[in-house]
């Protein structure tokens, strides 16, 4: 028994098997890069761009692809739909579209498997922004409804925009009014990023019970749009939005990278290829000029670099000790640094790796203290071979 409970909480670190057997099944993304994250300031996508977003989002393994916003003046739109028909005619695309007639009408003469319409929730954008109340919300959302299903789309889903800062007794009125009119998802938008965990969980309690497919789209405003999509997973939602590097206004939204790695890596989901997701990331990265950095989660590049002495003990026992996944998972390789903070466990580890004698106790104690000693003369680390050469170097000269 406690061999089997060990075993357990091993995989559950290593992040190799589901902790709920049932978790693979509980979540799904939207990907809204070509939607949400073209409104980044100062980035345009060229349909070239959208294309190969398109590629890698379908290889991944992305559940739906939000293509983009239906106006008649996204000129690329149109073109864009056609191509998905064409190119990719097994993968769900859906389009974000206000409660227009107008807009409705065009959304749905282009046949996306769901037009996601979207209504503000909240009185401020209501009152503030459109100059409307609440009974003009529900009915205008009703029709919408309606009039989206007359036309021939068959799954429609409702975003309640600025959900996080609206009325919960209100919210729950127009979560009724979307599945009474036929709409089979509803979507709880954080639209200033202001939720926290706790909220999102709050959110969604408060609509369970009138049995919509529910999900959420997060922004970063205060860094914590992946935590609270995950919590999201947590709490009941099914849908969670995504962008490629949480691209998105001001500080963005949830990202792709690590949402889509938390559901394989620690809830077990078979259905997204990591490795496509990294390449996809980083090539956008160079393509919009868009920087990541070394210890960005998931994608950057020093991710798995260590030159802590006790950690560096750690991984070279083993790795699970102080990594949460393994590195060839996300295309990443362990890089254990030799510099101004390595222990004598890491500098013997030098000499085994090389092929070569360790040196005594005494030695590596020596050369420990002068590893870190040019290390941080030097502000940088050195490689194995240089280990070796300065060990030669410092008892050749003793001797």
């Amino acid at each position: 028994m406690v061999f089997a409970i060990l075993f357990l909480h091993s995989l559950y670190y290593r992040g190799e098997g589901a902790v709920n057997s049932n978790a693979k099944h509980l979540a799904k993304v939207i990907d809204t890069t070509l939607r949400e994250g073209e409104q980044s300031p100062g980035l345009h996508f060229d349909v070239e761009l959208k294309r190969e977003i398109l590629k890698g989002l379908v290889e991944l393994g992305v559940d739906e692809i939000e293509l983009g916003i239906a106006v008649r003046e996204n000129g690329s739109l149109k073109e864009l739909a056609e191509y998905v028909h064409a190119v990719y005619p097994g993968q769900n695309f859906s389009l974000w579209c206000r409660c227009l007639q107008e807009d409705i009408d065009f959304g749905t003469s282009l046949k996306p498997d769901c037009l996601a319409l979207s209504i503000p929730a909240s009185d401020l954008h209501l009152q503030k922004k459109l100059g409307r109340d609440r009974k003009w919300a529900v009915e205008r959302l009703r029709e919408s409804v309606c009039r989206t299903l007359e036309s021939g789309v068959s799954r429609v889903a409702v975003g309640l925009e600025d959900a996080s800062r609206a009325d919960p007794d209100f919210i729950l009125e127009l979560a009724h009014a979307a599945r009474e009119s036929g709409a089979f998802r509803l979507r709880l938008a954080d639209t200033v990023g202001i939720a926290t965990p706790a909220m999102i969980g709050g959110m969604l309690a408060g609509v369970q019970e009138v049995g919509i497919e529910l999900g959420v789209h997060c922004h970063n405003d205060f860094g914590m749009a992946t935590a609270n999509t995950i919590t999201a997973f947590e709490k009941g939602a099914l849908w969670g939005d995504v962008t490629i590097l949480g691209l998105g206004e001001r500080t963005g939204n949830s990202r792709l990278e690590e949402v889509l790695s938390y559901l394989v890596l620690q809830r077990g989901s078979e259905r997204y290829d990591l490795q496509e997701m990294v390449q996809l990331c980083r090539n956008l990265s160079r393509k919009l000029k868009r920087e990541i950095v070394p210890c960005q989660p998931i994608i950057g590049e020093e991710i798995f670099s260590c030159e802590t002495g006790m950690h560096l003990q750690g991984l070279l026992a083993d790795p699970a000790t102080y990594e949460p996944f393994n590195p060839e998972r996300v295309g990443a390789r362990r890089s254990l640094l030799i510099g101004a903070q390595t222990g004598r466990h890491a500098i013997a580890s030098v000499f085994d790796r090389l092929g070569l004698v360790r040196p005594s106790a005494q030695m590596l104690k020596e050369l420990t203290n002068l590893v870190r000693r040019v290390a941080r003369q030097r502000q940088s680390f050195l490689n194995d071979h240089e280990v070796v050469a300065l060990f030669s170097c410092h008892f050749t000269k003793q001797s």
